[in-house]
């Protein structure tokens, strides 16, 4: 066929108008054709988030979805937020799902993240003052990538603050990527959704670092003594009749967003934490849809609460009370949301961030914890002081976040070896890496020697609950973590030695995270977990360890407590479920177990910790309904240690000198400690 003259020419004058063209459409529409772009308005600096003179401490939540706070944390942040506590809760995503709010709705994504985002406002508004139309002063703050996002401020409680950041929650839409493909690197941006009549404008595009870095901006501006966070690492789940899927991603128990979030939040506090000289955040992670797969942990007035804070956030009764075009909340959430099986428990994904405590070799008590990823240290000042030395932080592994709730132990020649799990340290952001590391002094009460790597029994890759160990009667030490399959994976290392044995799965089934563990004064070494039936168990002597027991208990919820009594028994306590009650069983002889008297503290979802007491008896230190430090004993109400609400501990010793210690962080992050006679 004979070419037309000039045809060539013609048509790559052609490719270069349809260029432009499509460059002018991106322009206008916004990224990967998002609806016109439109410029922030109310811009004001990103400093406005420090906490206001007066206030009690700071708390951060960063969360996926406008729902994944109520849903997965509170009570916690209602008991802050009625508190009085600086609260900055980020949302990441739009939420923008199918663009439909509720059944019959029409396919309109600004709309219903808008929708979302009042929702929003409604619940903090409703937590802080009781009043879900209260006013907000709505702006715009500049972040990473030349992006903005939403900041507000609750007029009359402005300890309450809300950013939303409004990226991309689904793939088509005339999207691409979400908050997994970012992190992953199978997307090198992430654009927004620009909701409707919002302050921020946009649509922008985050990369993954710009992501990261606006977050660690965010901790910058407020710095905030405590960051929650969702589940960086789902538990794995077989999904079948018994087991539907749900929302969950694949062959773990959560929604992918969900994991993506709680990831970026991991690294951003990585980033964060490196440049900050001394610890400071306690981390804490909640579980998802994980929920739904155990009993339900929470009291029926807790639960109430927390659906009636999740009803306003669906705008249960539609009487309009938000100003502006869109509706006032998310329809698809309205009266379902207690039958999906999520709100009626809160679960930690390391259950117990509270200080360690162990008494080290000159009689003084000290106290290990996790802040700012970095392992920190107080020591009593004296034998049965009063008075505590400061926070001395102590150099972290290197790569990754030591996860909260370590464990600590003194060895055979009186040196104190620390164990944590630490998260991330990958090369690829696709491979995130889970595993047990340890360091020991360098002398008794001297820094921390190198830390070694003592790997999980699943290869690093997702799966290791944070460490339990024990010494025996001989000196040797025993590693206890929950395994990827839910069960219990143990390393022994024998006295004098080194070495440490390799991983071994004991087996019997599944048991929720957070084993407990005794020495017994025979020098055996028992290990405890909760299971659905009861409170699974399994002896060591040495590295050889019996077959698993089963004690029977009632409705058995949340990570067990187990102490040896003065008369040699182990005792157990443990969360009964739906309840606030605290149920203990007491060994009567080998293999029997009886009933303690039960015990009331806290709504369901609280860590106990337990406390020997001058006359030989044992309590339960945990928190109450309030949120406050409390301690329990076997009768009486519980004693009340602090009139604030704490987010971490409390846990117990004796020190020195006989006398029960109790140790908790304050809302500003310093240690607290309570002496008991």
């Amino acid at each position: 066929m004979a070419m037309i003259p000039g045809t060539g020419r013609f048509t790559a004058v052609v490719g270069v108008l349809a260029l432009g063209f499509a460059l002018a459409v991106v322009k206008v529409t916004g990224p990967y054709g998002s609806p016109p772009y439109h410029a922030p308005t109310s811009p004001i600096g990103i400093e406005t988030l420090a906490p206001r003179p007066g206030t009690t401490g700071a708390v951060m939540q960063v969360v996926a979805h406008q729902d994944d706070d109520l849903f997965f944390m509170n009570p916690d942040v209602d008991r802050a937020v009625r508190t009085g506590t600086d609260s900055v809760t980020v949302f990441l995503t739009a939420g923008e799902a199918d663009g439909r709010n509720g059944p019959g709705g029409r396919p309109d994504p600004q709309a219903y993240a808008a929708a979302r985002n009042n929702g929003a406002r409604a619940a903090y508004a409703f937590m802080a003052l009781g009043d879900r139309a209260a006013r907000w002063e709505r702006h715009s703050v500049r972040l990473r990538d030349g992006a903005h996002a939403e900041l507000d401020h609750l007029v009359d409680a402005p300890n309450i603050k809300l950013v939303f950041l409004n990226t991309r929650k689904e793939e088509g839409i005339g999207a691409r990527g979400r908050l997994r493909t970012l992190w992953n690197g199978r997307e090198r941006e992430l654009d927004t959704l620009a909701a409707r009549d919002e302050p921020a404008g946009g649509p922008y595009s985050y990369t993954r670092d710009g992501l990261i870095d606006s977050l660690a901006d965010l901790m910058r501006a407020q710095t905030p003594t405590v960051v929650r966070t969702l589940d960086p690492d789902p538990d794995r789940q077989r999904h079948d009749g018994a087991h539907p899927a749900h929302s969950d991603n694949g062959g773990v128990s959560d929604h992918q967003d969900h994991t993506a979030a709680a990831q970026f939040t991991w690294e951003a506090l990585r980033r964060y934490n490196a440049a900050r000289p001394a610890a400071s955040a306690a981390a804490i992670a909640y579980r998802g849809y994980y929920n739904e797969r155990w009993p339900h942990n929470l009291a029926p007035a807790a639960r109430e609460r927390k659906d009636e804070i999740t009803r306003v956030y669906g705008w249960t009764d539609r009487v309009r009370h938000c100003p502006g075009r869109v509706d006032c909340g998310d329809l698809k959430v309205r009266d379902t949301a207690a039958r999906t099986n999520w709100p009626q428990s809160t679960t930690y994904r390391f259950p117990d961030a509270g200080p360690r405590p162990v008494l080290g070799a000159d009689g003084r008590l000290t106290a290990w914890a996790v802040l700012g990823g970095r392992i920190t240290r107080w020591t009593q000042e004296g034998v049965g002081a009063a008075v505590w030395t400061p926070a001395r932080s102590m150099p972290g592994p290197g790569d990754g976040e030591l996860a909260p709730g370590p464990a600590a132990v003194r060895t055979r020649d009186g040196r104190i070896a620390v164990f944590a799990l630490r998260i991330g340290g990958a090369r690829r952001s696709d491979r995130d890496r889970f595993e047990i590391v340890t360091a020991t002094e360098t002398t008794p009460g001297g820094g921390l020697g190198p830390w070694r790597g003592l790997g999980s029994p699943d290869d690093g890759e997702r799966g290791p609950g944070t460490p339990v160990v024990r010494a025996d009667g001989a000196g040797g030490l025993h590693l206890f973590v929950r395994n990827r399959d839910k069960g219990i994976s143990t390393r022994f290392r024998p006295a004098g030695s080194e070495e440490w044995s390799n991983w071994q799965d004991l087996g019997g089934g599944e048991i929720v995270e957070g084993p407990s563990a005794v020495t017994r004064p025979d020098g055996r070494v028992t290990v405890f977990g909760t299971a659905r039936e009861g409170i699974r168990y399994w002896d060591f002597v040495g590295d050889r360890s019996g077959p698993p027991g089963t004690i029977a208990a009632e409705r058995p919820v949340g990570a067990p407590a187990a102490w040896v009594g003065a008369d040699g028994r182990v005792g157990i306590a443990h969360r009964r479920a739906g309840t606030a009650e605290i149920a203990s069983v007491v060994e009567v002889g080998p293999g029997a177990w009886t009933p303690g008297d039960p015990r009331t503290a806290g709504v369901g979802h609280e860590a106990l910790y337990p406390l020997r007491r001058p006359d030989g008896t044992t309590a339960v230190c945990t928190r109450d309904a309030e949120g406050r430090p409390v301690v329990v004993g076997a009768a009486g109400p519980p004693i009340v240690l602090d009139e604030h609400a704490v987010a971490v501990g409390p846990t117990g010793a004796t020190d020195g000198a006989g006398q029960p210690v109790v140790l908790w962080l304050g809302p500003d992050g310093a240690l607290r400690t309570a002496r008991l006679s």
